[in-house]
């Protein structure tokens, strides 16, 4: 099982299809900020390098073994909107196994004088 970097739209669909191919159990998306510099680790050849951020986004089923799948993606600023959008679109159309909270109403204590 080895993570696989995809570009944007390969990864919403390969998303859809681990929420679809996992509907019993559970998938684990994380974002993460990471900012770099050009030649990170290794002495920049400009110093006054501005840095590059992005957002990388993992996605996992949780499953050990040769049935784990791990995917991620590098969401640039520029791409978040647009990204964002499709992601919302995907969440609400597979989250369809969540139960509603029911909430219990507190009843306000009257004080007596």
């Amino acid at each position: 099982y080895k993570m696989v970097l995809l570009d944007n739209v390969a990864f919403v669909k390969a998303l859809r299809q681990l929420y679809e191919g996992n509907r019993d159990g559970s998938v684990f998306v994380t974002f993460k900020s990471v900012t770099e510099t050009e030649g990170a680790g290794k002495k920049a050849k400009t110093p006054n390098a501005t840095p590059e951020t992005y957002c990388l986004v993992r996605a996992t089923n949780g499953k050990s073994g040769q049935k784990k799948t791990k995917i991620s993606t590098q969401v640039k600023t520029k791409d978040v909107q647009s990204f964002q959008l499709q992601l919302h679109k995907l969440l609400v159309a597979e989250m369809t196994n969540l139960k509603k909270v029911e909430r219990k109403r507190k009843k306000k204590k009257i004080q007596h004088l």
